[in-house]
């Protein structure tokens, strides 16, 4: 089933409109990374074990995790407009109260805990936004993108986030806040509502979890697993193979996120609807080569190639599988069904990373090799899916 388009006559022309809903994605995507470097130096600084550094960054895709679905349904009753100005300001206290208590380790917790359960919210209403004023025909174009917002916030995210800790560790937390209240005012004052109930339709209709839903969900479980895992395990892997240093490692992953965000800001908002097979496909088949290359780098030069590589791939798939999702059910199920995946995205990003590290014990290629069959995997049922039919 295609999604409806749900927007009413007050929707501004698409390119004011998607100027706001990029600058959300960007600033969500932002304040996740924003933490990469501040929380390990904080760790340390603060006496703790590094447990807890692993613990605070996995607590937010746990509250992510149980609370996305929640979010999704809720814009599908109340609409976008609400949820997202509601997540949006959880999303600010989160980082707010990070800032003010960060000498008290109960409270950065509860930060965090904030943190993701309000960030389900700004993606599944974005996402289901996105969906809401776009055709299918339009739907890929506007998901590339959001996209490339997503892979552009996690660039400058650590960079900013690293450089302002040199300042205080505060100010990372202080800046974003601040950021946010002025999207929230922005949201408030130009962004139109674009889901709503008919009257006609006031009877409740479950989301029908369908063979191809359900392959399209568990793909993007998958993808993202492995992702993470290899996000997680690569500078371990490279420290052994070439000595790489911290530097270097940013260098090669800020040249993956760039050219992970041109893809999808550039070759992705082309693909036409009907397309999206052929460049899923390949995306895959580039990860798992990407995957079996990995535990033979020599040098600095492979190494990047490699890293390239497997963000170029996981661009590919990822914007398109989540394009494709919202193809599948109509706008009064979108919020459940984008909220779902936000769901799934973050238990992959749970199970990822502690996969890969736990099999790093055993081998240091183990994990890599995993990797590619992991992503033969999502090949297998991105293949099925197109091939046993793509209605719902």
């Amino acid at each position: 089933m295609k999604s409806d388009k749900s927007v009413n006559n007050s929707t501004p022309n698409l390119k004011s409109f998607f100027a706001i809903l990029m600058a959300i994605q960007f600033f969500i995507y932002f304040g996740f990374s924003i933490v990469i470097p501040v929380i390990p130096a904080l760790v340390k600084s603060l006496g703790l074990n590094a447990f807890h550094m692993g613990l605070l960054l996995s607590v937010y895709s746990i509250a992510s995790f149980i609370a996305a679905p929640f979010w999704g349904q809720l814009s599908d009753k109340i609409g976008r407009k609400k949820i997202l100005i509601i997540g949006l300001i959880g999303f600010a206290v989160s980082f707010l109260t990070f800032g003010l208590f960060i000498d008290n380790l109960a409270l950065l917790y509860a930060s965090r805990i904030i943190g993701g359960l309000f960030s389900g919210a700004c993606f599944s209403t974005t996402t289901s936004i996105v969906a809401d004023v776009t055709t299918s025909e339009e739907r890929n174009r506007y998901m590339g993108l959001m996209g490339m917002m997503i892979g552009f916030g996690f660039i400058f995210g650590p960079a900013v986030g690293g450089l302002l800790a040199g300042y205080s560790y505060q100010l990372p937390y202080f800046v974003t806040t601040a950021i946010l209240v002025a999207i929230i005012i922005g949201v408030f004052l130009s962004l139109p509502e674009t889901h709503h109930h008919e009257p006609g339709h006031q009877v409740k209709q479950k989301l029908n979890y369908t063979v191809p839903i359900i392959i399209l969900l568990i793909s993007t479980f998958i993808v993202t697993m492995t992702m993470s895992g290899m996000e997680s395990s690569f500078q371990l892997l490279e420290i052994e193979k070439i000595n790489i240093t911290p530097t270097q490692m940013g260098m090669l992953f800020m040249i993956g996120g760039l050219v992970n965000g041109l893809l999808q800001g550039g070759y992705l908002r082309k693909v036409q609807h009907g397309q999206e097979k052929r460049v899923m496909v390949a995306g895959q088949m580039i990860t798992i080569i990407a995957f079996i290359m990995l535990p033979f780098t020599m040098n600095l030069i492979y190494a990047g190639i490699c890293l390239v590589l497997l963000m170029s791939g996981n661009a590919l798939v990822r914007t398109l599988l989540t394009s494709t999702l919202t193809k599948t059910t109509s706008s009064r199920n979108m919020g459940k069904l984008t909220g779902v995946s936000y769901s799934l995205d973050s238990l992959g990003r749970i199970i990822g990373p502690l996969l890969f590290t736990g099999l790093m014990t055993y081998s240091l290629s183990l994990p890599f090799f995993i990797g590619a069959v992991t992503s033969l995997i999502a090949l297998v049922l991105i293949t099925i899916y197109f091939t046993k039919g793509t209605t719902a």
